[in-house]
């Protein structure tokens, strides 16, 4: 499959919208987002017998190393997310 060379952009019921692009995010900031907002992550692509998500905690220290974000659903179900930005050489 080759590279998308389109403009991407948002369908709902008032049109079309170009999809701006955002300033660039600290982990931090990707992390504060994604804890305020769980239905922001595509859980549905993933698995979603483990939503909805009810924010936990971040920085969960472990002895293996800290927990970005950690998530549970109602029944308990846990979600741990890692964020890396795609500057980070660790995401790649």
């Amino acid at each position: 499959m080759g590279r998308q060379h389109a403009n991407p952009c948002i369908v709902n019921q008032t049109g079309t919208h170009p999809l701006r692009s955002i300033p660039t995010w600290s982990e931090e900031q990707l992390q504060e987002f994604l804890f305020a907002n769980p239905r922001s992550l595509p859980l549905d692509e993933i698995d979603n017998s483990f939503g909805p998500l009810i924010p936990i905690c971040r920085e969960l220290q472990t002895d293996a190393g800290p927990i970005d974000l950690l998530f549970a659903n109602p029944s308990g179900l846990l979600t741990i997310v890692e964020t890396k930005l795609y500057e980070n050489g660790d995401a790649k």
